[in-house]
């Protein structure tokens, strides 16, 4: 495969999709077998699940429709949709892609710690990295990539107060991936993993002094009760894939596929426009610095990134982050990222 031409041809099909729109009588009939997101997150609620049932179905006239579950409904961890989608137990799955991190170091890239303090960084590389990953996994597991989605940002809640990033040394952090356990641990603070619904435990007997969570998710799960202080600083952002199995993929029309495609891009771009509406939310409902459409805003002090902080969070992802990915990830994968990320993140790897 010539990887240095990926991000061109994934750009020229998508291009070729859109100047060939497919009108609802092209269409074939198709049912789609789909395991959504966690039913838990506004995502799937007010997005992932309307897309397949509603948006769809209406703009195909009915012709194409689907049958969505969330994963976490269905008895599954999410790191076993690649091999369902293998099986042909589904024919489309959107897992977390930090979750098939440690069978594939490829589909971790997107979501490295530090990787993108911002939402836009965040949907600028998950854009540039789509294509390496489509490609990667045609390869490798049968399975193609509609597109690459995300949640709020993933931010530090402690329980004591701090004031920047160096003040982790010597605390205990809940992470939720290897690559936030290496930032941790390069900070020298000390790494802890367990299950979410673990955490605010942990906080109170003092198993751990800080965790890391999404804005919405640490509201949701009332984290503002043991824990007094949120960072600002964007440490990942949690990004999903959609994922089709090449076999169903194969099995429908040319025409239902553009349809799919186009359908779906438009949706990924208003997921993409409400991440950032999203965190804000998160963060007006932990601090009570504006209206909370969730419920009772919490009171906690929102910790403002200085310049430093971004420096230092820029130098480990250089010195510490990026090149532990590069070692585990193997062959080619530090030419892709030279090539579809480097300029974005302002960081090479070697």
């Amino acid at each position: 495969m010539n990887r240095h031409s990926l991000p061109a041809l994934f750009a020229t099909a998508i291009l070729a999709t859109a100047a060939a729109p497919t009108h609802a009588q092209d269409l074939t009939e198709t049912r789609l077998n789909v395991i959504g997101s966690a039913s838990f997150m506004p995502l799937y609620s007010e997005q992932e699940y309307p897309f397949w049932t509603e948006t769809l179905p209406a703009a195909s006239d009915g012709k194409i429709a689907a049958e969505v579950r969330p994963f976490n409904e269905a008895g599954l961890t999410g790191t076993e949709l690649l091999r369902l989608l293998q099986q042909g137990v589904a024919d489309a799955a959107t897992p977390i892609l930090g979750y098939l991190a440690a069978d594939d170091a490829v589909a971790e890239a997107v979501d490295l710690a530090g990787i993108a303090p911002d939402a836009a960084t965040a949907r600028a590389v998950s854009a540039a990295w789509a294509p390496v990953l489509d490609a990667h996994f045609r390869e490798t597991n049968g399975a193609r990539v509609l597109g690459i989605l995300a949640y709020p940002s993933q931010v530090l809640l402690c329980k004591n107060s701090f004031e920047s990033l160096s003040d982790l040394q010597g605390r205990k952090v809940r992470t939720g991936n290897r690559s936030l356990a290496e930032l941790v641990e390069s900070l020298g603070a000390s790494s802890v993993t367990m299950p979410i619904g673990d955490v605010v435990p942990s906080l109170e007997r003092g198993v751990v002094d800080c965790a890391i969570t999404g804005t919405l998710t640490a509201y949701n799960q009332g984290w503002y009760e043991v824990v007094s202080y949120a960072s600002d600083l964007g440490l990942g952002w949690s990004q999903l894939a959609t994922i089709v199995g090449q076999q169903s993929w194969d099995r429908m029309s040319e025409a239902n596929q553009a349809f799919i495609e186009t359908q779906y891009a438009e949706f990924a771009e208003q997921v993409w426009d409400e991440v950032d509406v999203q965190t804000e939310v998160g963060f007006d409902c932990l601090t009570g610095r504006a209206e909370c459409p969730l419920g009772e805003p919490a009171n906690m002090t929102l910790v403002e990134a200085t310049d430093a902080d971004r420096e230092l969070l820029r130098e480990k992802l250089s010195d510490t982050v990026v090149p532990a990915w590069v070692a585990r990830c193997g062959e080619g994968c530090a030419e892709n990222w030279n090539e579809a990320m480097a300029d974005i993140v302002g960081v090479r790897a070697e």
